[in-house]
């Protein structure tokens, strides 16, 4: 009881002096690994009247909630602390209209929690056979619920130095975070229609990790639609934003980034990838063989690393760089025969033999004309002398605009 009047005690000084971010840390699962120790013993059915009235309104109340929370994590009982999680996070809400921005980094805490408590009931549930192994009920519950501490940030009525509107990319950062992992990324649709809408400060003025976290997500939403280049702006200056010590991050942004640029002919360089293992053991091999035009290399290393590329969902988009080392090996033809503008098709079909692709003259004529479809090369084909009509001027044009 000790210990419970002492954390009281500190919920009601931060919370009659506006303290968000000691507040936050106060309700922080994660805070301090051996924070749930002292309550392990706690019977959380006297928690409530003992909280009562020990601290501010919706405080008082809310410390109760965090308090089972930690007891019932500390038994491996992940359901029951979700649930109560979920009154946590809804007994917030009910009182989001009389707290202003200096309450953000609770609001930030016991969402962020909600989503990962959830995850972790979702596995105990479904240990217990109280769901299917796709099923993901409780983080659905969590982002439902999450959703409606976004939409009292980006509708909050308070003047704008005051107003929780500043929460709102870091609350998108959670949402989208649960709607990829749900594979429902349909309803990032609907957080951004609201943001359009809401008269929101310029996203200059949010922190830079928030404003990380959202471009990479829409970045990697305009990925999933084809929309490269609305793609490749986010994700770049997500990339770029990112503090350099936030290696991972950054890795994570390569995932997507590098093969919408790989699309493009844009090769990154060798420094980059010493400096990124995991994006070099990736793609290492596939940017070399696009260097040197191998395309016998190039596709044995996509069929290695198949599994891995569809997991993050980039095989698609790397299987179309091909093309990109087909160009680089016809533009080596091109050069080994002194830039001339009419080559025999053969040369071509020769190259291919050399690099370990043995095809038909007519599948080598098909590749060419393949070629000159997309504007990687610049001529014509003459079927009937087999020759290849290069453009005198820039015959191989740069595919990066």
């Amino acid at each position: 009881m000790k210990t419970v009047t002492l954390y009281l005690q500190r919920v009601n000084l931060y919370a009659n002096d506006e303290n968000g971010t000691q507040l936050a840390r106060l309700f922080d699962v994660s805070h301090n690994p051996q924070a749930s120790r002292p309550y392990s013993q706690i019977d959380p059915r006297k928690i409530d009247g003992q909280c009562r009235n020990r601290a501010p309104y919706p405080w008082d109340e809310i410390a109760a909630c965090h308090l089972k929370v930690l007891h019932f994590m500390d038994h491996g009982q992940y359901i029951e602390a979700f649930d109560t999680q979920k009154e946590l996070v809804l007994t917030l809400q009910r009182t989001a209209s009389t707290l202003a921005r200096w309450s953000l980094p609770v609001i930030y805490v016991v969402n962020s929690d909600l989503r990962a408590i959830a995850t972790t009931a979702d596995i105990e549930a479904r240990s217990l056979g109280q769901e299917d192994e796709n099923q993901r009920k409780k983080l659905e519950d969590a982002a439902n619920i999450i959703s409606k501490s976004f939409s009292q940030c980006v509708t909050d009525r308070n003047m704008l130095s005051i107003s929780k509107k500043y929460g709102t990319y870091r609350l998108i950062g959670i949402l989208f975070r649960i709607y990829f992992k749900l594979k429902q990324q349909n309803l990032c649709k609907n957080v951004l229609r609201a943001i359009r809408v809401a008269d929101m400060p310029d996203i200059a003025e949010f922190p830079k990790s928030d404003r990380v976290t959202y471009r990479y997500y829409l970045g990697r939403l305009y990925f999933l639609e084809e929309e490269y280049g609305k793609a490749e702006h986010e994700l770049d200056l997500a990339f770029r934003e990112c503090h350099n010590a936030s290696h991972k991050n950054k890795e994570l942004i390569l995932q997507t980034l590098l093969p919408i640029r790989l699309m493009r002919g844009v090769l990154p360089s060798q420094s980059l990838l010493n400096k990124y293992p995991k994006t070099r053991e990736i793609y290492g091999d596939l940017i070399t063989a696009i260097r040197h035009g191998n395309i016998k290399q190039f596709n044995d290393t996509l069929v290695d690393k198949e599994q891995l590329l569809i997991r993050q969902g980039a095989y698609f988009a790397v299987e179309k760089a091909q093309s990109i080392a087909m160009r680089q090996l016809f533009r080596k033809v091109y050069l080994c025969m002194d830039r001339s503008t009419r080559i025999p098709m053969a040369q071509f079909k020769s190259a291919l033999r050399f690099v370990g692709i043995d095809v038909s003259m007519e599948e080598t004529e098909w590749m060419l004309a393949n070629m000159i479809f997309k504007g990687y090369m610049k001529g014509y084909l003459s079927h009937e002398k087999l020759f290849v009509v290069l453009s005198a001027k820039d015959p191989f044009p740069k595919i990066a605009g």
